[in-house]
């Protein structure tokens, strides 16, 4: 026996409830578990672990991060140990880093660096071997070399599904990580951020990236709808572009075109496509942003589900714990002005006459697309990730705050910050309400997820190393919420 763990309520993840008792740890597995288990007389008492009031339970998978970076180096497998995660998901809404291709993979890195972070990891420091490592810019100097070959290593590890896989194989982690293609990167990586819809070329090449992906070992297509360049796709439109999945038991995994006004619009957007083609259907990080979508809505989506199931659809979801949300800035704009990518976005924010068109739509409802701004306004939207000069200091502040420290319109104020920094900038976003979170939390189709995204610099959100242990603190522990249910 290598330990034990004692009086714990253990959990076996069978839908049973849980009881009391002891579990063997030997050879690195469960090798025992009982209502009592004898301590031999000369087994070391540091090998005894107490569990009294504590649960034991089999390590938590969290099926959507985008910690696609994070996996190497061991960028983070610490503070996933520490949450008890055993399993990880990358790759999701659409923003794999990989596959990226060539061509546009400078771009593409470019666009995700507000989620998934910049290549940041280098030589370990108790070895020589460089074998398959990326180096980042931080240890250019010490690793002796240039930003150049930084670059270069870095695009051809997203340039295919199967050089990131391979690059993954040779990490020694800590935890089971798994990986989705992403639907907007594989447009982007055939068509790069332009408009319009693909060509009958494009078409193929995208079909052969997501062939290629899911033959490297992807575990799904991931879907960013309401994200450049995937809102270009309507809905036959996507049905096109994921035709290599008909019939198979792949899922596709979608943050939904709109969470607010048009969600219930939405949802149906994405059943049909599924349904069309005969695959599961996986929706992210769910929930109703606004308050008058909240208390009604959620009913009406399980509803949604539950006639999906009747005519034969596979449906779950995911979500976390927070009311409080995290994406790029740029999101906030209506799709129309995001085309193009951060070059033509930049070049319409600088411009007065269209600064005035794009406000003119914030102001309005919509249930075309996701008006953040209308829904919850700028005094709960924050800037989490600056980084120039001008606007650095005011990391973690809300837009509204912002604007009041430079004395201006809020709505100027989002769009100097994403001119002056690029459209790189993460955010966070208070957009949901308790009930709503729980009453899906109950659902049996529901998974509890972080959603953590590692934006290059900044302020985390909390849920980057706080979701899983919330949950079991605030509404299992705290407020008995799932009234001690073995599947919580």
């Amino acid at each position: 026996m290598d330990y034990i763990i004692k009086d714990g309520w253990i959990v076996n993840g069978k839908k049973e409830k849980p009881f009391h008792g002891d579990l063997v740890i030997e050879n690195g597995k469960i090798a025992e578990v009982g209502t009592h288990v004898e301590i031999p007389a000369d087994f070391p008492k540091e090998r005894v672990l107490n569990a009294a009031g504590g649960y034991i339970t089999p390590g938590f998978l969290d099926i959507h991060r985008h910690g696609d970076w994070q996996a190497f180096g061991n960028g983070d497998d610490e503070l996933l140990n520490r949450q008890g995660l055993t399993t990880v998901v990358n790759g999701n809404c659409g923003l794999s880093v990989a596959p990226a291709g060539e061509k546009f993979g400078k771009e593409i890195a470019r666009f995700l660096s507000s989620v998934t972070g910049d290549f940041h990891w280098g030589k370990d420091e108790n070895t020589d071997d460089t074998e398959g490592v990326l180096f980042s810019k931080k240890k250019e100097e010490s690793c002796g070399i240039s930003e150049k070959e930084v670059e270069i290593d870095a695009i051809r590890i997203m340039s295919t599904m199967s050089a990131y896989m391979s690059a993954l194989g040779k990490e020694k982690r800590s935890v089971n990580t798994g990986m989705l293609a992403g639907n907007g990167t594989i447009r982007a990586s055939v068509k790069g951020y332009a408009s319009g819809n693909l060509s009958r070329e494009e078409l193929h090449q995208v079909w052969k990236a997501v062939e290629e992906a899911l033959s490297a070992g992807a575990l799904g297509i991931s879907l960013g709808i309401a994200y450049a360049p995937e809102f270009e796709y309507d809905r036959d439109g996507l049905v096109e572009a994921l035709q290599p999945l008909k019939g198979t038991d792949i899922p596709i995994t979608t943050h939904i075109r709109n969470e607010g006004d048009g969600i219930l619009l939405a949802l149906q957007e994405v059943i049909s496509v599924a349904e069309e083609l005969q695959i599961p259907l996986h929706v992210s990080h769910m929930k109703c942003i606004g308050r008058k979508n909240w208390g009604g809505t959620p009913v009406k989506i399980l509803k949604l589900f539950e006639q999906a199931a009747e005519r034969g659809v596979k449906v779950d979801f995911d979500l976390y714990p927070y009311l409080t949300g995290s994406t790029q800035l740029v999101h906030l704009l209506p799709p129309q002005f995001q085309e193009g990518g951060a070059d033509a976005i930049c070049a319409r924010l600088a411009d007065s006459f269209c600064r005035k068109e794009i406000t003119k739509v914030l102001k309005q409802p919509s249930d075309i697309f996701e008006n953040i701004v209308e829904l919850v306004g700028f005094d709960m939207i924050y800037a989490s990730t600056l980084h120039t000069e001008k606007f650095g200091s005011y990391a973690g502040m809300s837009i509204a705050k912002i604007a009041e420290q430079f004395g201006q319109d809020p709505y100027d104020t989002l769009y100097d910050i994403l001119l002056e920094e690029r459209c790189q900038v993460t955010m966070l976003d208070t957009i949901g309400s308790e009930e709503d979170m729980l009453y899906f939390l109950k659902d049996g189709r529901a998974n509890l997820i972080s959603d953590a995204i590692y934006p290059a610099g900044g302020k985390y959100h909390p849920r980057v190393y706080g979701a899983f242990p919330k949950l079991l603190t605030a509404y299992v522990r705290d407020k008995d919420f799932f009234h001690r249910r073995c599947c919580v």
